[in-house]
């Protein structure tokens, strides 16, 4: 008994130049997967939001105007003032810049106004973050817990808030 063997190059032969093509290209592209590595899934990010809320007395109080921290003698809190956000080890996640600076009426009676800033970026996710203003003195801490419950909404404030409205 005698038995037909075919060669694999005769059989691709056999199925024609079109077949072949297809079917090199589909074991080259599956020989390219191969080699590379799985690269892990990044790790969740956040857009954080936030205010930066210079509270004092203002020279002028045209509600809706431009103001900057100077006005109230933070000299060093104007627009493009860097944020910068921290880890609980202090390594730095993101940075952005404050933009704005709108003057509001204060929420106390008197001549405390508010100048509001903004900030916007985005964090990976930690269990804690530092956020620094600028040069300003102290950091604010806020957990991941804190800041979800807020929706990634972080308001800090530089001046006193006075009862009697600066008296």
């Amino acid at each position: 008994m005698t038995t037909l063997r075919r060669s694999t190059v005769s059989w691709l032969a056999g199925l024609g130049p079109s077949a072949t093509a297809v079917l090199l290209l589909a074991l080259v592209v599956l020989v390219a997967g191969c080699d590379r590595k799985a690269t892990p899934p990044s790790p969740p990010t956040h857009r954080l939001e936030g205010t930066y809320i210079v509270h004092g007395l203002f020279p002028h109080r045209n509600f809706g105007s431009p103001c900057k921290g100077a006005d109230a003698g933070y000299p060093g809190v104007r627009p493009g003032t860097t944020v910068t956000v921290r880890d609980e080890t202090t390594a730095v996640l993101a940075t952005a810049t404050l933009q704005g600076g709108t003057l509001r009426k204060g929420l106390l009676r008197g001549r405390d106004d508010d100048c509001v800033f903004s900030f916007t970026l985005t964090v990976p996710e930690r269990d804690a973050y530092r956020i620094e203003v600028g040069r300003q003195p102290g950091q604010a801490q806020f957990t991941r817990a804190d800041l979800e419950k807020s929706g990634w909404k972080a308001d800090l404030t530089i001046g006193a808030y006075t009862m009697f409205g600066g008296i």
